[in-house]
């Protein structure tokens, strides 16, 4: 497996030597494709389906995570940008969404969206419409209760 590892928080100097060294030892739980897969599902159920997580890397903080970019994507024309990332632990998988600033993403996506040519509807060609199609025996109307009471009783 080959990752991008990113070291946070080291206090470099402006200029000159630095001298770099990290021994840590740690358990992957969770690979970086299940991380990804993880914060897709996370992004679909609690935040927007127009996103998407990209490929993450390892930070190596105080808590080594998977680091996955997010993604804005757009029907028509597929993925627009990065508008941010989230974190998930390394070991146990967990999405950490205090990570992720979601209102930050938000106004990223306003700013690409600017930038989106308009979507145009595309017209379906007749052989693929479905035809003879049986019309709906019942109309539905008023409660949903009431309808499922009378589909029951047929």
């Amino acid at each position: 497996m080959n990752a991008t590892i990113l070291l946070d928080e080291i206090d470099l100097p402006e200029t000159g030597l630095a001298e770099i060294e990290v021994k840590r030892s740690f358990t992957i739980g969770v690979s970086a494709t299940r991380a990804r897969r993880t914060v897709n599902g996370w992004l679909a159920l609690k935040v927007s389906t127009s996103m998407l997580g990209d490929t993450p890397s390892l930070v190596v903080a105080e808590r080594i995570v998977w680091r996955v970019p997010i993604l804005f994507t757009a029907i028509h024309v597929g993925p627009v940008g990065t508008i941010g990332s989230v974190d998930v632990d390394v070991e146990s998988g967990e999405v950490l969404p205090e990570t992720a600033d979601i209102e930050e993403m938000y106004c990223r996506i306003e700013e690409l969206a600017k930038t989106l040519p308009p979507f145009k509807l595309r017209e379906v060609p007749e052989e693929y419409l479905a035809k003879n199609l049986p019309v709906t025996p019942i109309k539905p109307h008023g409660k949903l209760s009431d309808f499922l009471a009378t589909i029951q009783d047929q």
